[in-house]
Parts: C-alpha cells; sequence; structure tokens
C-alpha cells in the first residue's frame, strides 16, 4: 500500500527535528547519520508530527530500485547505504516577470556512507560522501528577476562534489562530531516546515544567500570545516560549527556565477575568513504540557541561533575612497569592512490535532533574521507558513502549504538608492521589499515518487520600483510550477 511506504518514508525525514525530544530512558539516536532528505535543498516531504522518534522500517518499496537484485542488503550487512534522488522541474510565467516562457531545470543526487561499527567493528564513525549532477537554465535569472529563487534546484549547472566528511560519536551517542567538507544548512537555520516548500529562501534564506561569499557553506555548496553536536539532557541540543566562509573562493561581487568557478566541488578553499555558527534548540510538547499526557500530541521545536563571519565585507554606500558609490566621480570599489554578524529565530509548532495518534495536523512554522545593515544588502527577513497533513479525503500522505516571506533592505542598502536617485545614476529606482507567497501541494504518488504543483506571487519582482530590461513592469509575477522526486 501507498499509505503505509509513504509513511516509512516521512519518518525518515522526522529524525531531523524530534531527535532532540527522546527520553533519557529511551536512549539518543545517533546523530551522525544524515538523513535521505538531507539532500534535498527544498520540496523535502515532511514527516508525521509525532512526540517521540520511532526509526522506520527497512522497506525497500519506498526505493524505485527495491533492493536492487539483493545488492542493497548485501551492502547494508557491511555497513554500506547508498542513496539516489532524481528531481526534474519545469516552471512558467503566468503574469509580470521578465521575459514569459518555460523552463527545465532538474537534479540527480547520490550519497554513499559507510557505518564503521559494520565495516571495521569501529564504535559510532560513519563515513559520507555525497554528489550532484544539476541541469537545466535558472528561471529566476533569465524569466522572473526576482531575489528569492522560485526553487532550490535553480542553481548553476554542474557536476560537482557535494560534502565529504567523517562523522563520529561520543557519550552513547550524546555528543557528535563531523569534519570534512559540510553543507549548514541541512542542520542550522533550518525549519522543518520552511523545507517543504520549493521557493529556495525557505530553505537558506536570502539574509545568507545574499549576505555571505557565494552564499555561504549551503547547498550545492559545501566547505571545509567542523561541527560539533551535543544533547547534554532532553529536550535540549546545543550545536556548533566553523567552517571556511568563502566555498568557491571567489571575490564578493563577480560576473562568474560560483558554479562556475568551482565546477566539480573540489576546491576545499581554507583562503577565505572564517565562519563561526551556533544553535540552541528546544524540543516540547505544548499540548502535554498544558493539558497532561492524555492530551493529542502537539510536538514543536524551538530554534535561537547565531553567526560571525570575520572576512571583509562591502560598505552598501560609501566607495574605498569614503565618498559616495552613487556619485559619478566615484571609483565603484567599495569601502570594506572587517567582520559580519546575523542572529535568528526558528519555530516549527504543530498548532492541531485531530485527534490522539493522528496524522492529521496543522502545523506552523516562522523564521526571522536580522543583521547589520551597514555592509548587508538584506538585514531583516521574516518568513511564516502553515502545513496542513491529510486534509483531502482518501489521501493520507499528501500534505498542502501556505507561506509568505519578504526580505527588508538594510539602511545602507536604501540610502545608497537615494543617492542614485539624487544624482541621476539610478537604474532601478527607489528599493523595495519582495515579499513571496507560496501555495503547494505535495502528492505521494507511488512510496518512491512525489508530485508537487506550485503557484507562487512576487510583489516588487527584483526589489524595486523600475522596470526590466524590456520594459516591462517588474511590480508583480505569478509563476506555477511543477515538481517531481524520485527516489531510486
Amino acid at each position: 500500500m501507498v499509505r503505509s511506504s509513504a509513511l516509512a518514508f516521512r519518518h525518515v525525514a522526522a529524525a531531523l527535528t524530534l531527535v532532540a525530544g527522546m527520553a533519557a530512558g529511551q536512549g539518543a539516536i545517533a546523530a551522525s547519520v544524515p538523513l535521505a532528505t538531507d539532500i534535498l535543498p527544498s520540496g523535502v516531504p515532511l514527516p508525521v508530527p509525532a512526540p517521540v522518534f520511532v526509526p522506520p522500517p527497512q522497506d525497500a518499496s519506498t526505493q524505485l530500485l527495491g533492493n536492487a537484485g539483493g545488492v542493497r542488503p548485501w551492502l547494508a550487512a557491511r555497513g554500506v547505504q547508498v542513496t539516489i534522488q532524481d528531481v526534474e522541474e519545469l516552471w512558467g510565467l503566468l503574469a509580470g516577470g521578465a521575459h514569459p516562457g518555460p523552463t527545465y531545470d532538474g537534479m540527480t543526487a547520490v550519497a554513499l556512507s559507510v557505518d564503521s561499527k559494520a565495516a571495521f567493528g569501529w564504535e559510532g564513525g560513519l563515513f559520507n560522501i555525497s554528489a550532484l549532477q544539476i541541469r537545466g537554465r535558472s528561471f529566476t535569472g533569465e524569466r522572473l528577476g526576482a531575489l528569492n529563487p522560485v526553487s532550490g534546484y535553480d542553481a548553476g549547472r554542474s557536476t560537482r562534489l557535494f560534502e565529504l566528511w567523517y562523522g563520529q560519536s561520543f557519550l552513547h551517542n550524546q555528543l557528535d562530531v563531523r569534519v570534512g567538507s559540510i553543507d549548514l544548512d541541512t542542520e542550522f537555520l533550518v525549519s522543518q516546515n520552511a523545507s517543504f516548500f520549493l521557493n529556495a529562501s525557505f530553505g537558506w534564506p536570502l539574509s545568507t544567500s545574499s549576505n555571505l561569499y557565494s552564499g555561504g557553506p549551503s547547498w550545492p555548496y559545501s566547505a571545509v570545516g567542523g561541527r560539533v553536536k551535543w544533547t547534554p539532557v532532553a529536550p535540549v541540543v546545543l550545536m556548533g560549527a566553523i567552517t571556511d566562509d568563502n566555498p568557491t573562493r571567489g571575490p564578493f561581487y563577480s560576473a562568474i556565477d560560483p558554479a562556475q568557478r568551482d565546477p566539480s566541488g573540489t576546491t576545499f578553499s581554507t583562503s577565505g575568513g572564517t565562519l563561526f555558527i551556533g544553535e540552541v534548540q528546544l524540543w516540547l510538547d505544548a499540548a502535554r504540557r498544558l493539558a497532561g499526557k492524555d492530551a493529542p500530541a502537539l510536538p514543536g521545536t524551538w530554534k535561537l541561533g547565531a553567526l560571525y563571519d570575520t572576512g571583509r565585507f562591502p560598505d552598501q554606500r560609501f566607495d574605498s575612497q569614503g565618498g559616495l558609490l552613487a556619485s559619478p566621480a566615484s571609483n565603484g570599489t567599495p569601502f570594506y569592512h572587517r567582520g559580519n554578524w546575523l542572529a535568528y529565530a526558528v519555530l516549527d509548532q504543530t498548532v492541531w490535532r485531530r485527534k490522539k495518534d493522528s496524522g492529521k495536523t496543522i502545523n506552523f512554522f516562522t523564521r526571522a533574521t536580522v543583521n547589520d545593515g551597514t555592509r548587508n544588502l538584506v538585514a531583516v527577513e521574516v518568513q511564516s507558513g502553515f502545513t496542513f497533513d491529510e486534509l483531502l479525503p482518501g489521501r493520507p500522505d499528501d500534505t498542502i502549504g501556505i507561506a509568505w516571506g519578504a526580505g527588508f533592505y538594510g539602511r545602507r542598502a536604501l540610502q545608497h538608492a537615494r543617492d542614485a536617485l539624487r544624482l541621476g545614476t539610478s537604474a532601478t529606482g527607489m528599493l523595495r521589499p519582495e515579499h513571496h507567497v507560496e501555495l503547494t501541494y505535495q502528492a505521494a504518488v507511488t512510496p518512491w515518487l512525489i508530485v508537487q504543483p506550485d503557484f507562487q506571487y512576487f510583489l516588487h519582482v527584483g526589489g524595486v520600483s523600475g522596470t526590466g530590461d524590456n520594459g516591462r513592469s517588474l511590480r508583480h509575477a505569478v509563476v506555477s510550477g511543477l515538481n517531481v522526486t524520485t527516489t531510486f
């Protein structure tokens, strides 16, 4: 049946946020084991909200190739696990935007992990390597012109290494350490419910992708560094990471796409600044705390975090000689500040469940970021939305979601825009916050095939009040898309 297998697939994703909710007497889930869905930047299947994590049964029907003629069980007995995921997307403009027309993008991801105990008799170790093949064209860059990409897969074409790391757990899996080339956005700054949506900013937000070198160590880029995850006492999780801040080793402003600068993902840069990030997670069941243990479970995850980058970051208003960047006499080179920071809060909360043990739920998320308005284009970003599980009769494994997000410019970016209007050097007009609203429906067609039609509305496309290069108004845009994800 599709239901039981699809639920097993959704339970795999549950480990990411429910690991902190394990009671001490139940033991801990090894944090070093990556989720099958970690390699997906958007459109991630949601878990069934539950008060504790129950490991899913091994079910070959959730993969198109099944046991692959006995190869998968043979590898599993030796500690080796291989996952293959393929994503195909088609996007089109229904109204507004810059250049009407359809656009295709796609990705194939392969991940291999080796459990050190099964392979070598070494307790608690895990080796992980993954690779991406990204294809197609950029709908956002070529047709829409928005700041917020319509999809996490709207990235530069390349065939590249994604992650390469070794993890080791200690203290009965309460402490986990990873070292190697790591991607931060699978664990830090992530909202489980937000990652269900396709717009890329619901994954790694605009406030980091626009303010860090190459967008920071986030999909499809990783950076050399290490990560520590500690569960001192349920339900608290503490995480910290230190990585290089420039995954593709390029300048802050460049006409060369980061994927072209490092097309293979093997730069392993250590020449930039250092990025520090830390996060505190608190897991709780609001209903049982307020109404007793017999109340329907309403689990939630609350997160607070911050990052600091020691690199050099451009001022948004002044040039290297102290003059205005908008001035015709400017040398065009911004003044560079040392260091940059960002603080954030994330909330994922189940707000309604039909009855005890029911999978029919309504879930809420919100995420907010704030950073320095001097050296960052986007100084404040807010996102919020709802997901609805099992809402449609006869479709127990489907999810519907609606979400909104907006990024607000820093004060010096706004001052620069006013300077340009006053001095007659503006090409775009005044800056306006770009708002985006997404309505999406994820359907489990088979245990291994998910189809996700998607609609997005943009206000102030590109964050400006002007027109595109073809004279079309960029005030509004309506986008439709289709995502098809297959697990092999």
